[in-house]
C-alpha cells in the first residue's frame, strides 16, 4: 500500500509540473487556388492552367511559458503536405540577454512583403527578389534589447561545373567549414514603425584548395501614417546564397568553382510596397521585389549576370475573426535568368484556430 501512495503521490507532482506551463496551442489552415499561364523564353505562350494545394505555411503549433524567465515553442508545417518541423527552440532569459537554442526565426529577416500567390506551395513575400531572409533557421541566439546574434550550421553550397554541389557531396569535393555562420541585427521601433539593418558571414573551404566566403548586409523599414503604410529593403552582398538566403537569379547567387578557381556572385536588389487599410475587413498591398547577380567573368557562366523581379497586387478581405481570402494578382519574371515569365491570378484562403 505503501509503494501505491508513493507512486500516487509521485505521479501528482510530475502531473503538477506538466501543468504548471502555460500552453497556447494555434494553427492555420491555408490553400491557394490560382491560374497562371506561362510565356516560354522561346517567345510561346504556355497554356493556362489551374493549381490548387497546401501551403507550406499552414501550420500548428504552441507557445510555452513556463516561468517568467523561461519559454519555449514548436511549430509543425506542411512541406509537400507532410509535416515537418519549422519550430521548435527554448528560450532563457536571463536578465541582462535572452538566449534561444533551436530551430528559431533567423536575426537575419529583412522581409516585410505579403506576396501569396503564385501557383507554388510556399509562402513567397518576395523571397528571393530581394529580400534578406534566412527565416527559420537551427542556432544558438544571443539577444541584448535591439541586438541579436547567431552562430549557424554553415552553408557550403556552390555551383562547380558542370554541376550543383550540394553538402551531401563530399564524395566528389571536399568541403571543410571550421567556424559557424554568424548573423546579427539590430532592429530599432517607434510609434510609426521599425527600422533593422541586418548581416552575415560564412565561409568554407572547397577542395583544399579554395575559400569560398559569403557577406551580406540588408536595411528594412516598415512605416505606418493611419490607415497607410510602406516598406522597404535593400539588400547588397557576396556570394549571397551561401548565406542561406533565397535569390531567384539564375545562379541563386551561389560561387561558382570550376575546380581550380572560385567565381564570386555579387548580389544587389531590394523590395517596396505600399499597404492600404480601407477598413477592418479590407486591406490593399502592391509590392515589387529586384535582384540583380553579377557573376565574375569565366569561361563557363557564359555572361556576368542576370535579373529576376516580380510584383503583385492582392486585397486581403477578413470573413470573420480569423477567416480571410486574399485575392491576389501578380507576375514573376525570371526570363534573364533563362527561366519563364508567369502571370497569374489567384486567391489564398486561411482559417487561424
Amino acid at each position: 500500500m505503501k509503494k501505491i501512495i508513493v507512486a500516487a503521490l509521485a505521479l501528482a507532482l510530475v502531473t503538477g509540473s506538466a501543468y504548471a506551463a502555460e500552453w497556447n496551442f494555434y494553427g492555420e489552415a491555408k490553400v491557394y487556388t490560382v491560374w497562371f499561364e506561362t510565356d516560354e523564353i522561346d517567345g510561346e505562350d504556355g497554356d493556362t492552367q489551374f493549381a490548387e494545394g497546401l501551403y507550406e505555411g499552414a501550420a500548428i503549433g504552441a507557445e510555452v511559458k513556463v516561468s517568467d524567465e523561461l519559454t519555449a515553442g514548436f511549430e509543425y508545417g506542411t512541406a509537400d503536405g507532410v509535416a515537418d518541423i519549422v519550430l521548435l527552440y527554448g528560450e532563457w532569459d536571463f536578465g541582462s540577454g535572452i538566449v534561444t537554442v533551436g530551430r528559431a526565426l533567423s536575426p537575419i529577416n529583412v522581409a516585410y512583403s505579403n506576396q501569396l500567390v503564385a501557383g507554388e506551395e510556399e509562402d513567397l513575400g518576395l523571397g528571393g527578389f530581394g529580400d534578406f531572409d534566412q527565416s527559420e533557421i537551427t542556432q544558438v541566439k544571443l539577444t541584448f534589447g535591439d541586438f541579436s546574434i547567431a552562430v549557424i550550421d554553415p552553408e557550403k553550397n556552390a555551383w562547380v561545373s558542370p554541376a550543383f554541389l550540394t553538402n551531401d557531396d563530399i564524395a566528389l569535393y571536399d568541403t571543410q567549414a571550421v567556424i559557424p555562420m554568424i548573423a546579427l541585427c539590430y532592429k530599432f521601433t517607434f510609434n510609426m514603425g521599425e527600422f533593422q539593418i541586418a548581416g552575415g558571414y560564412n565561409t568554407f573551404e572547397i577542395d583544399d584548395n579554395e575559400d569560398i566566403d559569403a557577406y551580406t548586409i540588408g536595411l528594412g523599414t516598415q512605416l505606418n501614417f493611419g490607415a497607410f503604410g510602406v516598406f522597404a529593403t535593400f539588400v547588397w552582398g557576396q556570394n549571397m546564397g551561401n548565406m542561406g538566403v533565397d535569390s531567384a537569379t539564375g545562379y541563386q547567387g551561389l560561387a561558382i568553382y570550376d575546380g581550380n578557381e572560385v567565381y564570386d556572385c555579387e548580389s544587389i536588389g531590394g523590395t517596396i510596397g505600399v499597404t492600404f487599410a480601407v477598413n477592418d475587413m479590407l486591406t490593399l498591398e502592391a509590392g515589387y521585389g529586384y535582384i540583380h547577380d553579377e557573376i565574375d567573368d569565366n569561361a563557363w557562366t557564359g555572361s556576368e549576370g542576370n535579373i529576376a523581379q516580380s510584383y503583385y497586387f492582392q486585397a486581403p478581405i477578413t470573413l470573420a475573426p480569423g477567416v480571410t481570402v486574399t485575392p491576389e494578382v501578380g507576375m514573376i519574371d525570371e526570363r534573364e535568368t533563362g527561366e519563364d515569365e508567369t502571370f497569374y491570378f489567384g486567391a489564398a484562403w486561411a482559417i487561424a484556430f
